[in-house]
């Protein structure tokens, strides 16, 4: 009875797995996503740009809260474009030379990998500097740029910590 009971816990556990691994990211889709969280920010900067010019903010209002916060987001999706080009670096090195990555080098590429999750969520956590009403008007142009920003901050976020599996071996 224990040898059955001991043959269904094994085949149950490999049986779960397998879908657990199929699920998460390899090292290409990792690199093609990082390439598309980039490409999407870019499109999203100049959006914002193209607003900025349409209602031409910088002539009449440079010092509106509008513009304030737009010129803060525009600023903290320049820095996310250049950690995840750092991750784009990183993950595809890796998955070039896997076989000459001593232990040291891997706790090195753990902690900058760390490193930009907090930064990613220092950027995305830090309070803007305008009133909370133009913030919590939905219909701003501002609120809508400011929450697809945290949802995929959030959402790359998420990602690099489900890819990390591509580390492993």
């Amino acid at each position: 009875m224990k040898r059955f009971l001991t043959a269904a816990v094994c085949a149950l556990v490999l049986a779960t797995a397998v879908p657990c691994a199929a699920e998460t990211p390899n090292m290409r889709q990792s690199l093609n996503y990082f390439m598309n969280y980039f490409n999407e920010a870019v499109v999203q900067a100049i959006r914002i740009k193209e607003y900025e010019d349409k209602e031409k903010l910088v002539q009449k209002r440079p010092y509106s809260q509008e513009y304030i916060a737009l010129t803060d987001l525009t600023a903290r999706i320049e820095k996310t474009l250049g950690l995840a080009l750092n991750l784009c670096d990183i993950y595809y090195i890796y998955n070039k030379t896997t076989y000459c990555f001593t232990k040291d080098e891997k706790t090195y590429l753990f902690d900058r990998i760390d490193n930009i999750l907090d930064t990613l969520e220092k950027i995305r956590g830090t309070p803007y500097n305008v009133d909370d009403a133009l913030l919590n008007d939905k219909k701003s142009e501002v609120a809508k740029n400011i929450a697809e920003f945290g949802d995929r901050i959030a959402k790359l976020r998420a990602f690099i910590k489900d890819s990390l599996i591509v580390f492993q071996g």
